[in-house]
C-alpha cells in the first residue's frame, strides 16, 4: 500500500490490489494430508516458514523463540538468498532446513504445522511488500504468528497473530499453539478465499472496464 500510495502523487489513476493466492491448492493443507518422509521424526509443536531465506527475514525473534522454548521445533521451506545470516539457527538441533520443494508439494507439509509464520523484518523493503505466503496461509485455516507491520497484518487484525517484539514473538506462538479450531479458522479460510488470484483478476477487469480499457 505504501508503494501504491507513493505511485498515486504521480498518476491518480493508480489501485491498490493486494496479492493473492492459489486458494484451492493451499486450501488442502486445512485437511489431514499424509505427511512426507523429512517430517515424520520430526516432533511436534512444529512451526512452519514458507519463503525465500532473505536478509530480510527477522531470524532474531526465531533464535529467542527457539532458545525460549527448546522443545518447539521450526521448519523452513525455501530457498537460501546471498546476505542471509543463518549460522545461528542451523547450529540449533530444532531447526530443519528442507530446502526448496515444488509448489504443488507445499500443502503437504503445511498440513503438518501447527503453526505458520511470517517473519519480514522492519525496513524499507517490508513496508512495500505484501507476501505471498501470508495469502496462502489464511487459505490453509492455521493460526498465523506475524511481525506487526502496517499493510502486511493490520487488515487481518482477528485472524493474525501480530508481534512487535521478541518476547510478544514467544508469547503469541504460545497462544497459537492453545488455539482451538474454532470459527476464526473459518474466518482464516474466508479471507483466503477472497484472496484467490481468480477474485484478483476480477478486480483487475473491473476496473480496466470502468475506466473504458477493456
Amino acid at each position: 500500500k505504501p508503494l501504491a500510495d507513493r505511485l498515486e502523487a504521480a498518476n491518480p489513476h493508480t489501485a491498490f490490489i493486494p496479492n493473492g493466492a492459489n486458494f484451492a491448492r493451499f486450501y488442502e493443507a486445512s485437511k489431514p494430508l499424509p505427511c512426507p518422509e523429512e517430517l515424520r521424526d520430526i516432533p511436534h509443536p512444529l512451526f512452519g516458514f514458507v519463503g525465500a531465506l532473505q536478509p530480510c527475514i527477522e531470524y532474531g525473534f526465531l533464535e529467542f523463540a527457539a532458545k525460549t522454548h527448546p522443545e518447539w521445533h521450526f521448519v523452513f521451506l525455501g530457498g537460501e538468498k546471498p546476505g542471509a545470516d543463518l549460522s545461528k539457527l542451523k547450529a540449533m538441533a530444532t531447526c530443519h532446513f528442507l530446502g526448496l520443494r515444488p509448489n504443488e508439494q507445499l500443502p503437504a507439509y503445511i498440513a503438518q504445522f501447527d503453526a505458520c509464520l511470517n517473519l519480514f523484518a522492519a525496513g524499507d523493503l517490508s513496508k512495500d511488500v505484501s507476501p505471498l505466503k501470508f495469502y496462502e496461509y489464511l487459505a490453509t485455516g492455521k493460526p498465523i504468528v506475524s511481525m506487526l507491520w502496517e499493510d502486511q497484518v493490520e487488515p487481518f487484525p482477528d485472524v493474525v497473530y501480530g508481534a512487535h517484539s521478541n518476547r510478544e514473538f514467544v508469547t503469541l506462538c504460545e497462544h497459537a499453539l492453545e488455539e482451538l479450531p474454532s470459527l476464526v479458522t473459518q474466518r482464516r479460510l474466508d479471507h483466503g478465499a477472497q484472496a484467490a488470484w481468480s477474485v484478483r483478476a476480477g478486480r483487475v477487469s473491473r476496473i480496466l472496464a470502468t475506466a473504458g480499457l477493456l
